[in-house]
């Protein structure tokens, strides 16, 4: 049975989800080193920003259960709108599941280079896997949730044409990131700002866009038969 009461609680998740990462991101105090960054550069960030960094890395947990949450209810809303046999909304939560596991991933490479002693010729190394998989790596797999969700309200008329066209940008914007795994300086690299507007920006409006719509909806998923 269709529970409205879960999807509204699902858009709250989102922008929950949202207030952590930006939290999180303050935490970690300032731009990080690039993926092509020495040892000793790597090491100073590290050292400097050890303990509230740690904190910052733990908010993944939470910031992760919230995100699925959402997700779980963008998924509900398009499969109530959806054909039975339609694949989208499963396409959708699977593109989130794979995006909570590759962001605890990363989390989990960046308490290994802050709770124990990773050599130092070994850090550029761990560091570099870092920096991927939080960074294009992730996008990519939050590329599947935001297309699919996106292409399933334009064809099934779930949300706003608008809500579903911004969708398509936001995930042409990630794919469009993700060139950073090939570029390892400048803005289109993992911490350039080309790569943060696309990537991270429009996810980020993307998230409260959509959290809203889920809030507010009732509307055409709720109304349904």
């Amino acid at each position: 049975m269709y529970n409205i009461h879960a999807e509204r609680s699902a858009g709250w998740s989102g922008l929950a989800f949202l207030v952590i990462v930006i939290v999180a991101s303050v935490l970690y105090g300032g731009a990080p080193p690039g993926i092509n960054a020495g040892a000793a550069a790597i090491g100073v960030f590290l050292s400097t920003h050890h303990q509230i960094a740690l904190v910052g890395n733990w908010l993944n947990i939470p910031a992760s259960f919230f995100f699925l949450w959402f997700a779980v209810g963008v998924r509900a809303h398009l499969a109530h709108s959806a054909d039975p046999g339609d694949g989208l909304p499963l396409y959708a939560i699977s593109g989130a599941i794979a995006s909570a596991a590759i962001a605890l991933t990363s989390a989990a490479v960046l308490a290994v280079l802050l709770l124990t002693a990773v050599p130092t010729d070994d850090l550029p190394g761990w560091w570099g896997l870092y920096m991927i998989l939080g960074g294009p790596i992730l996008t990519a797999a939050t590329v599947v949730f935001v297309f699919a969700a996106a292409h399933s309200m334009r064809r099934h008329g779930s949300a706003s044409q608008g809500l579903a066209m911004f969708g398509y940008l936001t995930a042409f914007g990630g794919v469009l990131s993700t060139l950073s795994l090939l570029i390892p300086a400048g803005p289109m690299s993992a911490t350039g700002w080309v790569t943060l507007i696309l990537g991270l920006g429009l996810f980020a409006v993307w998230i409260i866009a959509t959290s809203i719509w889920l809030i507010r909806s009732g509307g055409t998923a709720a109304a349904a038969p």
